[in-house]
């Protein structure tokens, strides 16, 4: 048996279902052996859709995403999606060939020091020079990413090396990783302080994915309500009672208006880091006269932003169960404002609010929205509803555009049983938009909204906001037809041009096996603008 055998049965063993990447010989090896398990390989376009996939699937699955690359070009191509999962603390393993080793430092084809370039974006980054180690080297950057707070992990492994015999021993064991250790006595702490509260606010952030129903039984235990980071968006279905809307970037009207204006007690924030996008510019209105608690699993985020009374390092779900049970049930009402001002139409063409509410509505049950990157996730932030039976997916931190098109596929793949739909601009369809076409060859039924306004809308209405005029460099480009394109592939297409249109597409979400692509048309001229994401660019007292 080779060690490339033996890694690819390792990873079988720890319950790795597929593999992102695109074969190149440096990693050959590792390649061939994945012939003989069911391992699914997963050969994208381009390094940066592979690396996205494998992060989107790990942050949906709880699972560890793997993505196999060319040592140098595979690497570098693929960094975005990398430095993705770092920011969202992602389990992701990245396994990148390298040169022989007796190549090294003679300036072989693609040799490069992969270990370096990813050691600032990674948890662990680590070059094998002994095949002696490989194996063991897999199971330790496996253990170092799935162990709390998650995050990727990357190992080079020289051709010579995968290509080599395996001399350990038989048969491999599945991966142990022991339950990190929490602080009870904070957390009681929390729970008190929690108690003895009259009146308080809760914030959610992408920590708190998938206890939806326990958030909204602790605000209900409470009567407190519950506004949720724009990465949190669908973690509480938006007519839930208690619910404000999203808080961050692009906040709902009725949120800004009761945390400005409700005399609260005290703040639990749950599961977010408090980035510049959870935080309306790291704004302290939310925290202002209030006892700040907060739960987090990694207490090397607590106090950067906000000074807090009470960090309690612990993991998310345990915690909310355990405070469920202690609390003492408060009484009061709760009278929920409207969550956003009413629609004006402001503009020429299809409104993208409306839209995105119109969308929200013909989604099949059990629907998982993809957001990428663009002037259209405004709207998806401050405006789409999402029901009781809707996920939302987004990457707002690291913010990096394409995002969502090319790392779909991973999103599809964590639970095929669901509706997958991803929506996104006509720039991000530009940048990753082939990825539809191994959407296509892998028989996955992803829907990809395309919002084509012929602008990149994000720049060129921020740079006119900020600085009175556009940008110099050409953001507004001639009016193409996507739909025409995705024909051209294969791809099953259609054009939305009037709302009325949406309804019309209905039946063609259900029941597919291949993607579909609809594009909006709409003109640019509906402009949103949030003082708060671009307040930080227009206010020279914040630079």
């Amino acid at each position: 048996m080779r060690i490339a055998d033996a890694i690819v049965k390792y990873l079988e063993l720890n319950e790795v279902k597929y593999v992102f990447g695109i074969p190149a010989s440096t990693f050959s090896g590792i390649d061939d052996a994945l012939n003989d398990t069911d391992i699914g390989y997963i050969v994208t376009k381009n390094e940066a859709g592979a690396s996205y996939s494998a992060t989107k699937y790990a942050d949906l699955s709880k699972k560890i995403g793997v993505c196999l690359l060319a040592g140098g070009v595979g690497v570098n191509n693929a960094i975005n999606g990398i430095a993705d999962a770092k920011r969202n603390k992602l389990p992701l393993l990245i396994i990148s060939g390298d040169v022989n080793s007796f190549y090294k430092g003679k300036g072989g084809i693609q040799e490069f020091d992969n270990s370096k370039t990813l050691g600032t974006i990674t948890k662990y980054s680590k070059n094998i020079v002994d095949g002696n180690e490989a194996l063991n080297e897999v199971e330790k950057a496996i253990k170092i990413a799935l162990t709390p707070p998650y995050g990727p992990v990357s190992l080079s492994i020289p051709l010579d090396i995968q290509k080599s015999e395996f001399k350990g021993q038989l048969p491999l064991k599945k991966l142990h990783i022991e339950p990190k250790e929490y602080d009870e006595n904070m957390l009681d702490k929390a729970i008190k302080e929690i108690d003895k509260s009259k009146k308080g606010i809760i914030l959610v952030g992408r920590g708190t994915r998938g206890l939806g129903k326990e958030v909204k039984s602790l605000s209900e235990k409470l009567k407190w309500p519950v506004i949720s980071t724009p990465n949190a968006k669908s973690i509480v279905n938006t007519d839930f009672k208690y619910y404000l809307g999203n808080y961050g970037f692009c906040t709902a009207d009725g949120a800004i208006e009761y945390v400005r204006n409700t005399k609260m007690d005290c703040v639990l924030i749950l599961g977010t880091s408090l980035g510049q996008a959870a935080t309306r510019d790291y704004n302290e209105e939310l925290v202002a006269n209030k006892k700040v608690i907060r739960i987090d699993w990694d207490k090397n985020e607590f106090n950067k932003v906000f000074n807090e009374d009470i960090s309690v390092e612990y993991d998310l779900k345990e915690a909310i169960k355990i405070i469920n049970s202690k609390i003492t049930k408060k009484t009061g009402e709760f009278k929920k404002p409207e969550m956003n001002k009413p629609y004006v139409r402001n503009h020429t063409g299809m409104s993208l609010r409306l839209v995105m509410e119109k969308i929200s509505e013909i989604l099949p049950k059990d629907s998982c929205v993809i957001g990428d990157i663009g002037d259209f996730c405004n709207y998806i932030f401050k405006y789409m509803p999402m029901r009781e039976d809707m996920d939302c997916q987004t990457s707002i931190n690291y913010a990096s555009m394409g995002n969502a098109v090319a790392g779909s596929m991973g999103s599809y793949l964590s639970n095929p049983n669901r509706t997958y739909a991803a929506i996104l601009g006509d720039g991000c369809f530009y940048m990753n938009g082939l990825e539809i076409l191994t959407a296509k060859e892998y028989n996955m039924p992803i829907i990809y909204f395309v919002v084509n306004n012929s602008m990149l809308g994000l720049v060129n209405n921020g740079q006119t906001y900020c600085f009175g005029r556009g940008c110099k460099g050409k953001v507004k480009f001639s009016k193409n037809s996507i739909a025409s394109v995705a024909e051209s592939l294969g791809i099953d297409s259609v054009r939305v041009n009037k709302y009325e249109d949406f309804d019309l597409i209905k039946d063609k979400m259900l029941n597919r096996h291949k993607p579909l692509v609809v594009e909006i048309i709409t003109d640019g001229s509906e402009i949103m603008i949030d003082p708060d994401r671009l307040g930080v660019i227009s206010d020279d007292s914040k630079m």
